[in-house]
């Protein structure tokens, strides 16, 4: 995994508090949560095992992009006639996430709000999600160099992959290459399933929060406060070496950067 990120939104010296939710102990949830991005699905359950709606999944996704430093555009309507029985805010949602290349609809016409998120729509999202998101330190938006907005980068150099179930049956051409470039930025749980991604499967929330964290780490979201990260990496385009690097953030409680700090 050539291009993973060297630095973490998350990182153990931060010390990000506990989501506080009693169906898990993940850290990558604590994280999603700290950042906003879930509020779980009552004030002290995630439900980790459970699938993701596409209209859930609209709502994760805008938040996502807004803690990354991305500008949402206004949510006007993007033609999907299948949204209007949802609340304002999951519409507005779908048609930001539309507005900003993140989806493109089941049909020109239709979201399919109800139907859940699948493995491969979710590398889909997640990496044209990348591709509208300014890297921050350590991480990279895509593994090509017109996206490239920091100097520390590390660039995708093979096409090698572990995954031995996205070449056959109904993978898509572009969700071959999301979830192939997702797997070279660390992006992809790899977990119990080290060779096979399961694409058709249904997402789950703790997939989702592991995805989304990984993701993170790519931009330039920091935890609140003072807060230092050590970092070593090698193989820096045609280079080869070691590199120690020290990095200070310090930010609001919004978390955006302090001035003169």
């Amino acid at each position: 995994m050539a291009d993973s990120a060297n630095l973490s939104a998350c990182p153990d010296s931060a010390s990000i508090p506990s989501a506080g939710f009693t169906d898990t102990t993940s850290t990558d949830v604590d994280c999603i949560k700290y950042y906003g991005v879930t509020t779980g699905v009552t004030a002290t359950t995630y439900e980790p095992a459970s699938s993701v709606s596409r209209w859930e999944m609209a709502l994760f996704l805008t938040r996502l992009a807004d803690v990354s430093g991305i500008t949402l555009g206004s949510g006007a309507d993007q033609g999907f006639t299948d949204i209007s029985g949802k609340s304002t805010a999951i519409q507005t949602a779908i048609n930001q996430i539309k507005q900003l290349g993140v989806t493109t609809g089941k049909t020109a016409t239709t979201y399919a709000p109800d139907d859940n998120v699948s493995r491969e729509e979710m590398a889909m999202f997640i990496e044209r999600l990348a591709t509208a998101t300014t890297a921050g330190p350590g991480g990279t938006s895509s593994d090509t160099a017109a996206s490239v907005a920091t100097t520390y980068i590390n660039y995708v150099t093979a096409a090698a992959y572990s995954f031995t179930d996205i070449d056959a049956g109904d993978v898509t051409y572009e969700g071959h290459n999301s979830i192939v470039e997702l797997w070279h930025m660390g992006i992809t749980d790899l977990g119990h399933y080290a060779t096979t991604y399961r694409p058709s499967e249904a997402m789950t929330r703790a997939e989702m929060a592991t995805f989304m964290t990984n993701f993170l780490a790519h931009t330039n979201a920091r935890p609140t406060g003072l807060v230092l990260q050590a970092t070593s990496y090698s193989d820096w385009g045609t280079m080869v070496a070691a590199t120690d690097e020290l990095h200070v953030s310090n930010r609001d409680a919004n978390f955006d950067g302090i001035a003169d700090t």
